[in-house]
């Protein structure tokens, strides 16, 4: 063989390199519904079926729940506090400190426990009147003295409320009033239960619209804020007044427990 005829079979180096790569692609890249063999040697599908959900060897469906439980709340939480401005630093904080005193008094008389009452804020700064013409001028020194109350008798709050109202006069701010419950397990797992057969409704529901049949629950989980509770809050401004003739109407109202879970059922 001439040197001439063994030429006519030797490809360029580029295209032999082009080849080799197609060749190595078309390998890794299987066809849909391609068939291989897994470490037993048993052939399966190396491709999901349509309407697989990723991470699952099977059909699912995804649904969330909802449950609530409703009860009445016994606690109530008051926010309330003293406010005084005077000429002095010294002269404010003394008669802060009295008048809030006089407001704890006529809380604990009133069968509010003094481990439920804490400090939530004490503030001094120098109060300014920006509406004269010379400009900002200094016309005082403000301190603020604030608490909350836990009050456990829910029936007494608006008397509780008088009582302190009374006692610190002039001076009284009452910020919020809000309720909440001592003990949420019961209705929680009131909630959970009802959460659970809802998603367990949609999802028959839905394989039933769709067809096919609900199978066995693979996934569950409680999602983020379950357990958590709802419960009307009122607020007020009150200025100081004279000893009311009547209580102050306070209702507590209902409060709600919600609770959200989240499943994926099979689906067949």
């Amino acid at each position: 063989m001439t040197l001439h005829k063994v030429r006519k079979y030797i490809l360029p180096a580029s295209v032999v390199l082009l080849l080799a790569a197609l060749a190595v692609w078309g390998f890794q890249q299987r066809p849909a519904g391609a068939v291989v063999e897994d470490g037993a040697g048993k052939a399966v599908n190396a491709t999901p079926a349509a309407g697989q959900y990723a991470g699952y060897p099977y059909d699912v469906v995804q649904v969330t729940g909802m449950g609530r439980a409703k009860g009445t709340p016994d606690l109530a939480m008051l926010s309330l506090g003293i406010s005084v401005t005077a000429d002095t630093v010294a002269e404010a904080r003394s008669r802060a400190a009295g008048a809030l005193q006089s407001v704890r008094n006529a809380l604990t008389e009133n069968n509010v426990a003094a481990k439920d009452i804490a400090t939530s804020h004490f503030s001094i700064y120098p109060k300014h009147d920006y509406s004269r013409s010379e400009g900002r001028t200094l016309v005082g020194y403000m301190v603020s003295n604030g608490v909350t109350v836990t009050v456990r008798d829910t029936a007494g709050v608006g008397a509780i409320i008088d009582a302190a109202i009374v006692a610190g006069g002039n001076d009284i701010v009452f910020n919020d009033l809000g309720f909440a419950f001592s003990d949420t397990s019961a209705m929680e797992r009131q909630a959970r239960q009802a959460a659970v057969t809802d998603m367990a409704s949609k999802a028959e529901q839905l394989a039933e619209f769709s067809g096919r049949e609900l199978g066995d629950l693979k996934t569950l989980s409680e999602t983020s804020g379950g357990g958590g509770h709802y419960v009307e809050t009122a607020r007020y401004g009150m200025a100081a007044a004279p000893a009311p003739a009547y209580d102050t109407p306070i209702s507590v109202g209902e409060g709600e427990i919600a609770v959200t879970v989240y499943g994926v059922y099979e689906l067949r």
